[in-house]
């Protein structure tokens, strides 16, 4: 018995069925992915594809491991090359592709939902208003970017503005070209922000060296710089001035 074929396995027990009758969260990740693809050719199926996929990243993994697994992979440029194995049609590939993206966008929709962004005259809370003022998308982006958050005069926060995208590991942006949107705005002062793919929060000899540059421009200016953060999908850290 070949238990790739998704009629080798009784009818309650096939993804589809259990899906609508113990709820989507009851499904692994087989199953989800074998759902998601739907049909696989004569032979394999779409359980077969789902297990084409999954044995291609590791075997002998904790379903937990392989959810990370897989989930690192997907994510990531080595990603499209999973879609490419036995059984993976144009479809198939276009139908998984669009899946992951819905997901993320309604990632950034429970994000947006869940935030209360009350501007504040609390010094204290400015920074932490700040953070939660970078979307939630730029957070998770997989190219390094360059912006801030400006505070203007009445205490209040304003957007988020970008500067410039660079690639995954670095941005090149001049000063001037940073101050040159800055002083358009006219705030009071601003919080610098940039991000790290990796998830490492560590600045780097490059990040110190732009902080110290902007702070200086900063000074001269008459704008202050209020903090340099290095975000990623998690967390923030500051780089002391």
């Amino acid at each position: 018995e070949n238990i790739n074929l998704i009629h080798s396995i009784s009818p309650s027990e096939r993804p589809r069925e259990r899906c609508l009758t113990a709820g989507a969260k009851a499904l692994s990740l087989r199953e989800c992915l074998a759902l998601i693809i739907g049909s696989g050719p004569p032979g394999l199926g779409c359980m077969g594809v789902a297990n084409e996929i999954l044995n291609s990243i590791g075997t002998g993994m904790s379903e937990s491991d392989l959810e990370s697994a897989f989930f690192s992979i997907m994510e990531s440029a080595s990603g499209p090359h999973l879609l490419e194995l036995r059984g993976m049609g144009v479809a198939i590939r276009a139908r998984i592709l669009a899946t992951f993206e819905l997901g993320r966008r309604y990632a950034c929709f429970r994000v947006s939902k869940s935030r209360n962004l009350v501007h504040t005259k609390n010094s204290r809370k400015l920074p932490e208003t700040a953070v939660s003022l970078v979307p939630w998308e730029y957070r998770i982006s997989h190219q390094e970017w360059l912006g801030f958050v400006p505070l203007y005069r009445t205490g209040k926060l304003g957007g988020f503005c970008l500067i410039e995208y660079g690639v995954r590991t670095h941005v090149n942006v001049e000063p001037a070209e940073l101050f040159a949107v800055i002083l358009a705005l006219r705030p009071s002062g601003f919080f610098l922000f940039h991000n790290h793919p990796s998830g490492n929060l560590i600045p780097s000899p490059s990040d110190i060296e732009l902080t110290e540059q902007v702070h200086k421009l900063s000074r001269q200016l008459g704008v202050h710089l209020l903090g340099h953060g290095i975000v990623s999908s998690a967390e923030a850290r500051w780089i002391v001035i």
